[in-house]
Order: C-alpha cells, then structure tokens, then sequence
C-alpha cells in the first residue's frame, strides 16, 4: 500500500472493517500513477458531518477539497501544515465506502470508485501545488479583491482538475449528466436568489448576510461549472454531444459568456500544469474574468487605497 497510509474505520463491525481496509489498501495500490505522497491518514466516519467540522476548526487548514452531487458531501480532503511541510487527510463517508465491497459490476461500487478517484485526484493536485507554492502557501494573505477572487479561482481550477483527472472512472457513472443538470439548475435559481437578496439588502442595509449569501451562489455556480467542463475535457466531449439541452440553456443564458471563459482558461492553465506553477499569477486571469463576473451579477468587488475590500450593489 502506497505511503503507509494509516486507515482509521468507524461504524463497522471488526470483519466488514478488515474487508474494508484490504479493499482500500488494494485501490490505493492501484491508484499509484497518482501522486499520494503527504496522505497521512484516511478516515471512514459514520458521523460524518461532525468530524468534518471538527477538522475544519482547525483554523490553520488550507485546502478543503469536497465532492458533492446535488448539494450531498460525500468525502473530503483536507491539508494542513506539518512542521516545514504539509499533511493531507482524506475523510470519507461509511455509508459510502461500504459499496467498494459489492461486486464491482455494481452501479454503487462504480459511483463509489469514482468518487474516491476524485479525491485521490484532488490530493495529486494538492500536492503539485504544494510543490510549486510551498513557501507561498505559508504566507500568503489575499487583500482587498484578490481575497475574493483568488480562492474562488483555486477552487474552480481544484475541482477542474480533479474531475479531467477522474473522468476515466466516471465513464460508468451519471455524474457528468448529474452535474450538466445540477449547473442548468443553478444557472436559474443564482439569478433569482441573487437579485431578491440584492433587492432586499438595498431595503434593509443592515442585512449584510444578503450580500455573504448572494457571493455564495455566484461561488457555487462558478465551481458547478468547473466541475462539468473538468469532465467534459477528461472525456473529449462537448457540452452539446453529453447534454443537447443544458447546451442549449447554457447558450441562450447570461452565464454564455463566463462559460466560454472558464473553458478557455481552465485549457490555458491546463497547458502550464504543473511544471509552470511558478507563482499564484497562474490564477490571475481566471480571477480577473470571476471579478467581472460579480459585476454581471450586480456586485461590484472594490478596494480602497490601504487594500482593504469595499463592495458596491448595483
């Protein structure tokens, strides 16, 4: 098994965990073309949601990679710093992972091998970026625009890669249709939402959290989108040959534009990777059309002359 990974199982009893560790141990042995140095520890949780809370209140975490379908956290990979290095956890749901033991023709075996394909993507990327911004990591603070921008932009690229990386296992699965649908959703309800909580903040002024949660949507519909064109290009398809009419959504919608974008950039980026990883200028661009983007959607992200962030409403 790759890297002495330690394996901690809960919510099974000792003959299904031991059947669960060999099967892991062997998976991760055949995920070996993936660069898995730094894994520490994966951990298979029946209470998921509150060990991943507990995790992440560990305030020195960097990354907090996470799958989702249809708004359902099904494994995480976490990073923290380690001495002069990192560690990375992988935390996993045991009602998910128990379908590694169904017969491998199972649909449930073959969703449940993708997802865990996605998040061992996601820690070969963690770590290619670890390589290339290791000191960065440790020390950069984001201010002013960049603080919203440059994360969004990491995440997009984060779940771009790892799903052109996993595409490979998704072959069996739905999920490129499932997240083709999920962005056509979100596409409709991000502009309601956005313009009744911008609406209703110009009202009330004090209702901050309309803003926080209208920045939420444009969040979650930018990284939607990374994940369905990291499919896309993992599968040498179009939009068009996976899904005629989310395609058709797509282009006669206000997102047209940023989905182009995201398209052209996520390939430039892609060009790069990993050996061009010199600096976070590698997001720049990316970060700039995601700026705009706001701007589109009625916020327009500002900065004063100390660098600190001011956010206008349109």
């Amino acid at each position: 098994m790759q890297n002495n990974v330690n394996i901690m199982i809960d919510g099974f009893n000792k003959k299904i965990s031991m059947k669960l560790f060999n099967k892991l141990s062997t998976l991760l042995d055949n995920f070996s073309f993936l660069d898995l140095r730094r894994l520490e520890k994966i951990i298979i949780s029946k209470n998921f949601k509150e060990d991943l809370k507990a995790l992440n209140l560990n305030k020195q975490t960097i990354f907090k990679n996470r799958y989702r379908s249809n708004n359902d956290t099904y494994a995480s990979v976490l990073t923290f710093p380690n001495n002069n290095d990192f560690k990375l956890i992988l935390l996993i749901k045991s009602d998910l992972i128990k379908n590694i033991l169904e017969d491998n023709s199972k649909q449930e075996y073959k969703n449940t091998l993708h997802i865990l394909h996605h998040e061992l993507a996601h820690i070969h990327d963690n770590n290619k970026k670890i390589d290339a911004f290791k000191d960065l990591m440790k020390n950069k603070s984001y201010k002013g625009i960049s603080s919203i921008t440059f994360p969004i932009a990491e995440l997009c690229w984060s779940e771009y890669i790892a799903n052109f990386i996993s595409s490979k296992t998704a072959l069996d699965t739905d999920y490129p249709k499932i997240m083709a649908d999920s962005l056509a959703l979100k596409i409709v309800q991000a502009n309601q939402n956005i313009k009744t909580e911008l609406l209703a903040y110009k009202i009330n002024k004090k209702r901050e959290d309309l803003i926080q949660s209208s920045m939420n949507h444009i969040e979650s519909l930018l990284i939607s989108a990374s994940y369905l064109i990291g499919y896309l290009n993992g599968l040498k398809i179009t939009l068009q040959e996976l899904d005629e009419e989310v395609d058709y959504k797509i282009e006669t919608s206000y997102f047209k534009d940023i989905w182009e974008i995201l398209k052209y950039e996520f390939a430039s980026i892609h060009q790069v990777y990993p050996h061009g990883f010199i600096n976070l200028n590698v997001y720049k661009n990316l970060s700039y059309y995601i700026e705009v983007f706001f701007s589109q959607m009625g916020i327009v992200l500002d900065e004063n002359e100390k660098s600190q962030l001011k956010i206008h409403i349109m």
